[in-house]
């Protein structure tokens, strides 16, 4: 039990992790001097395949999953660019979605939830970078309000697409 914690840690301070290295690169190495659209691939990728640490790394509660899936897809938006937050949501709402669809992983019931809100989970925050924040980093405490309403968000749309069965949803 306790490693599913632990795992579940890991997997919500990867992105953190991720956001420090690529500040240390950018401030020490020549990754500053790649285009925009190559960096924002290389942020997307890198924070997507986070999200998909985030979707196997759960802790499971009456066979439902509580994951870091969408932590690294917001922090790509909001911390490194629109196209960044796009790509991440494109691939961690992706493979959710696939992993869905094979019963042996038992996570299709919010198969559609989840997916869709994780995707929308990388539009929203590059929306709101470029039309809250004129493309800057927003603080920590907008930072942490934005995630919050994301996840709420993500978790009504669990309820609403799962309406017939709310007590399971």
């Amino acid at each position: 039990m306790w490693t599913s914690y632990l795992f579940l840690a890991i997997a919500a301070l990867l992105p953190v992790l991720a956001t420090v290295i690529f500040h240390l690169l950018n401030k020490y190495t020549k990754f500053s001097k790649l285009p925009y659209w190559p960096k924002q691939i290389i942020y997307g990728v890198v924070f997507g395949g986070l999200a998909i640490v985030g979707t196997h790394w759960s802790i499971k509660f009456n066979g439902y999953g509580a994951n870091a899936r969408d932590a690294a897809v917001i922090i790509g938006g909001l911390i490194f660019g629109g196209p960044a937050g796009v790509i991440a949501g494109t691939i961690g709402g992706l493979e959710r979605m696939i992993v869905g669809l094979i019963p042996s992983f038992g996570l299709g019931f919010t198969v559609i939830a989840c997916s869709v809100s994780t995707f929308l989970a990388g539009v929203v925050s590059a929306l709101i970078r470029h039309f809250v924040f004129d493309d800057k980093r927003p603080g920590i405490i907008a930072s942490l309000f934005i995630g919050f309403v994301i996840e709420v968000f993500h978790l009504l749309m669990v309820f609403v697409t799962n309406a017939a069965q709310y007590e399971k949803a």
